[in-house]
């Protein structure tokens, strides 16, 4: 369940989809361009006047079918999702720290590999040549579930959940980053508990809450005795 493999690819509706975006929604602060055509995530992006975060989010069909509309798309934005296949895919490397920081080069401040049942990896541009990887790397697991049901929507549900937190807390520090990655990834392991959305049908805060506390009792580890660590708080912006 961990491998995505495109058989077909059907455009429909969005074949000719032309969206304007309204008038008083122009404003927004934080805007998530949804996996569709590059073209049509620049037009977007073109629309909203000046937000405090842009996120965008892709797949293979686009990588290899309008890659240098991709390019352009993925240097004006702030934050790229790509999965691992798509991220080597994109740099064309087989090594995923190497695709990571191909794709920095480009113009993103961050950008966020899902691994599916491997957890994610949260990788942040280094300060001029700089690109340590303490500072610059963060990884996560995958919430353990005894039972997966369905993995469809996961890495959607994980940009929701990642986008939803930096909006709700409006910081956009390392740290902050950080947690909306454990964020979206607890929201997306309740995703795949079920079929389609059923379960975030009955899905609360309270829920997401918990499972996040649970999430850090499972990750948390000390430092070693006579160490230092000293925690940073930098923005991506």
């Amino acid at each position: 369940l961990n491998v995505a493999e495109t058989l077909d690819t059907q455009l429909n509706v969005f074949a000719d989809f032309r969206p304007s975006i309204p008038e008083d929604l122009r404003d927004a602060e934080y805007v998530f361009l949804a996996n569709i055509d590059p073209d049509l995530q620049i037009a977007l992006l073109q629309q909203c006047r000046a937000p405090r975060l842009t996120v965008l989010d892709s797949m293979n069909y686009w990588i290899t079918s309008k890659r240098d509309s991709l390019a352009r798309a993925i240097s004006m934005v702030d934050v790229v999702l790509f999965n691992e296949a798509e991220t080597k895919l994109f740099a064309a490397k087989s090594n995923i720290l190497v695709a990571a920081k191909q794709i920095l080069g480009m113009g993103p401040k961050a950008l966020v590999i899902k691994r599916g049942e491997y957890g994610s990896i949260l990788v942040t541009r280094g300060d001029g040549a700089a690109w340590a990887l303490g500072e610059c790397f963060f990884l996560t697991p995958a919430y353990p579930l005894e039972r997966v049901i369905d993995p469809t929507g996961a890495g959607d549900t994980f940009a929701a959940g990642f986008m939803g937190y930096l909006a709700r807390s409006d910081d956009l520090s390392i740290e902050a980053l950080r947690r909306a990655v454990v964020h979206g990834t607890v929201v997306a392991s309740f995703t795949v508990e079920d079929f389609s959305i059923d379960r975030l049908r009955t899905l609360t805060t309270r829920d997401i809450d918990e499972r996040y506390q649970e999430f850090l009792k499972l990750t948390y580890f000390e430092t070693l005795p006579g160490s230092d660590c000293e925690c940073f708080r930098r923005p991506i912006s």
